[in-house]
């Protein structure tokens, strides 16, 4: 969506008429970011929030006016807490994302050990990689085995919903990696650079006050429904002399340009007529799925504090689930006032698990949750959504596999990919991939007078 957006507001500001058809397989367009209103629930089917020290989002939801939409999380409770041996334990402090900046807050806390802090602190005497690494063994190598089994493994899963042993730096931590190579150390690249989390006047992370389907909506409203279709099943493109034609279960249409917004399993089955080559590669990225699980709880009833945003597992410590986000402390008025809300997710991408029935699988989240959290009442509602191969893994070799593709598709004039297997998994990120495809869009030899 925020392709087809950038693609209308370039081409009005070049001068360039052109008609944007945005075609969907689903009813509902946006993917995975659906949000439901249940009981007095706010629940978010896809990503809940977006970073806000990265400007992209909160770019384009002024620009389409919904500024006043925005809420922040509850800073005043920004605390995440880490799961170890049963019991929560809080994050490290003082830390700049996966590395110690503030030397006295980081060794007060409990979770490492004296030897784990101290072969933490001699990350700047490690010289920079030359090797192509995973995520796993870049961090170890620079921060030590300690912190990133206990910290880093778990907050990363939690992003990708992944397993770190897989996947590769370069291309799933991009600007870590790169610190690393300009400074010579992520704690010198942290204290040279500015800090953005800290600069940014607004909170960690941002929200829709209706759910994040508005900002979906938002963007929907910015084109004729004439041009929206959806439920369009089985599609395959076919590259003619001077166009392509798309075809589909009772759909076929001529277009001068085509953009595949899609995954890369999807894309890959659209193009094999055109580039199976690309259409192989397309089919070697992995996504992983997950299931979030919803509980409520009466507060009045409910023992635990709530007192931070939730917490992660550590892979050796996962049992049933593998993060666990404090909804109702985390932003105000998502459930009723006499509630407290808890959003629990399951990854199968990093570890495989056989997943019983949705009623078995609340009961085993609920225990676990009395087990870890010590509370002993029962919910008083609970909803269970399944994200099939909802997200790219951006394993080792991801990053010559995407230059590749990019090649072998740039034979092909006006047509072009915008995933966020490409630039990104964030919201951010996945709009300024749209941005920025649709400026080469823009610039296609087959647009030009």
């Amino acid at each position: 969506m925020s392709t087809a957006y950038y693609l209308k507001k370039e081409s009005a500001r070049c001068n360039k008429e052109i008609e944007i058809n945005i075609i969907d397989r689903s009813n509902n367009l946006g993917g995975v970011f659906r949000s439901k209103q249940i009981e007095g629930f706010l629940l978010e089917h896809g990503p809940e929030n977006w970073i806000s020290y990265k400007p992209q989002a909160l770019e384009l939801v002024k620009e389409l006016g919904l500024e006043d939409q925005v809420i922040g999380s509850n800073d005043k409770k920004r605390r995440v807490f880490i799961l170890q041996q049963g019991r929560l334990q809080p994050m490290p402090e003082g830390m700049g994302f996966l590395v110690p900046v503030h030397f006295k807050p980081f060794w007060a806390n409990k979770l490492i050990s004296f030897t784990g802090k101290t072969r933490t602190l001699l990350e700047p005497l490690v010289p920079p990689s030359k090797k192509v690494l995973s995520v796993y063994s870049f961090l170890r190598r620079r921060i030590g085995k300690e912190l990133t089994d206990k910290v880093a493994e778990p907050l990363i899963a939690a992003i990708y919903g992944g397993d770190i042993r897989k996947l590769g730096i370069r291309s799933s931590l991009p600007d870590t990696y790169k610190m690393e190579q300009k400074f010579g150390s992520l704690w010198r690249g942290m204290r040279q650079q500015p800090h953005q989390k800290s600069a940014s006047p607004n909170p960690i992370f941002l929200t829709m006050k209706e759910g994040m389907e508005q900002l979906i909506e938002g963007l929907l409203k910015q084109f004729p429904s004439k041009l929206i279709q959806r439920n369009i099943q089985n599609l395959e493109l076919h590259h003619e002399s001077n166009s392509y034609q798309l075809v589909g279960d009772n759909f076929e249409q001529t277009f001068d340009i085509i953009i595949l917004a899609t995954p890369a399993f999807s894309s890959a089955e659209i193009i094999k007529s055109v580039s199976p080559e690309a259409a192989n590669i397309l089919n070697q990225i992995d996504y992983s799925s997950t299931t979030i699980v919803y509980l409520a709880y009466n507060r009045e009833q409910f023992s635990h504090p709530l007192d931070g945003f939730g917490f992660v597992t550590p892979k050796k410590e996962s049992r049933v689930l593998d993060a666990c986000t404090w909804v109702s402390s985390k932003f105000e008025k998502r459930c009723p006032s006499n509630t407290v809300l808890l959003r629990c997710a399951i990854h199968n991408g990093r570890q495989k698990r056989v997943l019983p029935s949705d009623n078995t699988m609340q009961n085993e989240v609920h225990k676990e949750l009395q087990k870890i959290m010590g509370f002993s009442c029962s919910p008083i509602f609970s909803s269970v959504i399944h994200n099939h191969r909802a997200m790219p893994q951006f394993t080792l070799g991801h990053t010559e596999r995407i230059a590749k593709i990019k090649h072998l598709l740039d034979l092909h004039s006006g047509l072009f990919l915008s995933s966020s297997f490409i630039g990104g998994v964030g919201i951010p990120d996945c709009i300024k991939t749209g941005k920025q495809t649709a400026k080469l869009a823009l610039n296609s030899p087959r647009l030009i007078p």
